[in-house]
């Protein structure tokens, strides 16, 4: 059966990961949702009941040899071993599809490249904004720094 594979560092050791929405899976997915598959998968990079319930059903399929099939375990596990972001999140979702045979490659190659885009749009124009609010406001840092360390509470 073909699957994403996708090898992560499980306590120390490289484990392989081997991920595949069925038709059966997608099934589920789609009377949950209320939607189609892609819907479901593209409205997973930013909404993460959506994302474990993928991932969950991507890692369960019938004769799986995953050694972690729990989707919000696995979600974890992508963290730790480095992925973050929509972007990542994206890439792992739309491997997915392409390997469940819901979209093709050059389609998921659009999709991340336009989620790229977006949030890079998005970031790119926040920074300008906090940059132009500091500046009208006569502050120097930038954002995330705070030069007034008094209200700090230590943890």
């Amino acid at each position: 059966m073909q699957t994403l594979e996708i090898k992560l560092k499980v306590d120390g050791a490289e484990k392989k990961f081997h991920l595949r929405l069925t038709a059966g899976g997608q099934k589920i997915l789609k009377e949950k949702y209320e939607e189609n598959m892609l819907a479901t998968l593209m409205g997973a990079v930013d909404d993460i009941d959506r994302a474990v319930d993928i991932l969950g059903i991507a890692l369960g399929y019938k004769d799986n040899d995953n050694e972690i099939t729990d989707g919000e375990e696995f979600y974890d596990l992508l963290v730790e071993n480095g992925r973050s972001g929509a972007e990542d999140f994206a890439k792992v979702l739309t491997d997915i599809a392409v390997n469940s045979g819901i979209i093709k490659k050059d389609q998921a190659n659009s999709v991340v490249n336009s989620i790229n885009t977006t949030y890079k749009t998005m970031f790119d124009s926040l920074e300008e904004r906090v940059e132009k609010l500091q500046k009208d406001s006569g502050q120097t840092p930038t954002a995330g720094d705070s030069e007034d360390k008094s209200d700090s509470t230590p943890l």
